[in-house]
């Protein structure tokens, strides 16, 4: 689909293609993209989300997700440098890359003479059905650049970044023209038409175009929708791709709507940052001014009908993230009501508690997994945690024919694997459910 081209215009181009397994392929197709994109005018060339490889978080990592990755400079950026060169061309790439023992979901910014410009990483990971993405990624340390190139002044907001109100405003602040967002956005994930609102709102707040490219097809889990879109500093969308199937979508923005939009003559001029600045560096609170120190003793109590629900209630005081990796306390005590091996109790410093634990218990097989452990986000860093972790390794050194402790975590970046290391664990190379199984021996 082509857009026409107006005056004080810049021409960019979407390539929404799918992706298989071939990445050799699926870069090939990419590249015959940029060449047709270019040949019909095009400045500025953007993909989707990891255009040129399968979407890998649809399900958890097993661990070596590393070797998916690849670096920059490397194999991809080679070619489209060689591309942009070729044709005069800004191309923006978005790919899995490799830095050192890191992994990133990464745009990189070529500049229409083939040099890189720079690369903006995903701030902001997400984890839920179908997109483990914290499994994969670190998260980025580029923050929210905006990149000067040959043809104007571009920001990115890669995928989930975009939900985030302070990505989209950093990149105005900077002064962006156009913020590009590639995306892997699935058939049904979100109510009909709220990623494109949401899009629009954020281009009328902050007075630049949006360029929205997706993926698209059927792949493993997940059916890519497509529906890549451009949209202008006043909310208006400009133009669309197709549904559910391969598109490149060249459409000509018109630079002038950018100062004269009204983010950039009232919104922003308007803006109180003295006022609300340390709002954005406020931090979660729980109510909890009567936490234990530090210096508390940690015991291990059992779960009464009395105590029950002051240890289930435990659960809404998690940090952000963190009911991702641990069941709800009252899914715990139900599952161990039905199981004859469960040994659980509630974690208490001095008499406030502060986590629960849980142990699948069976010396006759023999088998010893810790089955839950959490310690609720305002009683964290405070060491009840480690405190805690002893006093169930001495039980469990205490019972018939225990000769090891096993556990599981999910393998994300800043998980629990670091605090199991320190206490002995090691990894015994096997996965289970997505979760890396650990042992420690007794």
């Amino acid at each position: 689909m082509v857009v026409a081209k107006g005056e004080l215009s810049m021409r960019i181009a979407l390539i929404q293609q799918h992706a298989t397994a071939d990445k050799k392929e699926n870069l090939a197709r990419g590249m015959a993209a940029v060449r047709t994109a270019a040949g019909q005018g095009a400045e500025l060339i953007s993909f989707a989300e990891l255009a040129f490889e399968p979407f890998y978080p649809q399900r958890p990592s097993n661990g070596n997700h590393r070797d998916l990755a690849e670096p920059i400079p490397g194999p991809t950026t080679d070619a489209f440098c060689t591309l942009a060169k070729e044709w005069g061309v800004v191309i923006v790439p978005n790919l899995y890359e490799r830095a050192g023992d890191e992994t990133y979901d990464t745009s990189p910014v070529i500049d229409a003479d083939g040099r890189i410009l720079g690369l903006s990483r995903m701030n902001h990971i997400p984890d839920y059905e179908s997109f483990h993405e914290k499994t994969y990624y670190t998260p980025g340390d580029s923050g929210a650049p905006v990149f000067s190139t040959a043809v104007g002044r571009i920001g990115i907001a890669i995928c989930y970044d975009r939900h985030y109100p302070e990505t989209m405003r950093a990149l105005a602040l900077a002064g962006a023209d156009l913020v590009l967002v590639p995306q892997a956005g699935a058939v049904n994930e979100w109510p009909e038409g709220l990623f494109e609102a949401e899009m629009r709102v954020a281009a009328f707040q902050n007075g630049y175009f949006v360029a929205l490219c997706n993926r698209v097809g059927q792949e493993e889990l997940l059916e890519f929708a497509g529906e890549s879109f451009v949209c202008d500093p006043r909310g208006n969308v400009l133009a669309r791709a197709a549904k559910s199937e391969d598109d490149i979508l060249i459409c000509d923005i018109a630079l002038d709507q950018v100062d004269s939009s009204h983010a950039r003559t009232l919104f922003l001029p308007d803006r109180r940052p003295e006022m609300y600045a340390s709002w954005l560096q406020a931090q979660p609170t729980w109510g909890r001014e009567d936490s234990p120190p530090p210096s508390a003793q940690v015991s291990l109590r059992e779960i009464t009908e009395e105590t029950s629900r002051e240890i289930i209630t435990l659960s809404r005081q998690m940090i952000p993230g963190q009911e991702k990796m641990v069941a709800a306390n009252a899914v715990s005590i139900a599952q161990a009501h039905f199981n004859d091996k469960a040994w659980f109790r509630g974690i208490y410093a001095n008499d406030t508690p502060v986590g629960f634990v849980m142990l699948y218990d069976d010396p006759d097989k023999p088998d010893f997994y810790l089955w839950r452990f959490m310690i609720s986000g305002p009683h964290q860093g405070k060491g009840f945690g480690r405190q805690a972790m002893l006093q169930l390794i001495e039980h469990v050194r205490g019972r018939p024919n225990a000769t090891e402790l096993r556990a599981s975590y999910v393998p994300v970046p800043g998980g629990p694997w670091p605090f199991y290391q320190s206490l002995g664990f090691e990894p015994t190379g096997e996965v289970e459910g997505g979760e890396v199984v650990i042992r420690l021996a007794l």
